[in-house]
């Protein structure tokens, strides 16, 4: 058998369908308090035809690293990605999104959250995940 510190616990990964309207939050699992480690969730956000998908985030709070490889929303829209987030909010560290708003070309968006396996429970500080907002924007 392998020693207990060499086993890596299985990612997590779950699909979160969103209904489709005009506009609507997001929030990472277990938001405001500390998002879980080994987790993939995505969101699939669709507005009606005819309309683009709008997004900012209004609370960001993920573990920072320069290329966002551990914690990270990845925002995918237009069979490209939009951007690929880690840090917090008004923060120099990793790549926030600021009050930036990510705007899709057509009528669906795709955020994806990924967590390694260090926030709850090896983290000295856990990290609270994101709150983010969505609304459809008229061509």
């Amino acid at each position: 058998p392998l020693p207990r510190d060499l086993l890596v616990p299985s990612l997590i990964s779950r699909f979160i369908p969103v209904p489709e309207k005009l506009y609507g939050e997001i929030m990472s699992p277990n938001y405001p308090k500390p998002y879980p480690s080994n987790n993939l969730s995505s969101w699939d956000i669709v507005v009606p035809e005819g309309f683009r998908v709008k997004l900012n985030f209004s609370q960001f709070d993920l573990e920072p690293s320069e290329a966002c490889l551990y914690d990270y929303v990845k925002v995918t829209a237009d069979k490209g990605d939009l951007g690929r987030f880690c840090g917090q909010l008004g923060s120099d560290g990793g790549r926030n999104p600021g009050k930036k708003e990510v705007v899709s070309k057509g009528n669906w968006m795709r955020l994806t959250f990924h967590s390694d396996f260090s926030n709850a429970n090896g983290s000295a500080v856990p990290y609270k995940g994101f709150l983010a907002y969505y609304q459809a924007e008229g061509e």
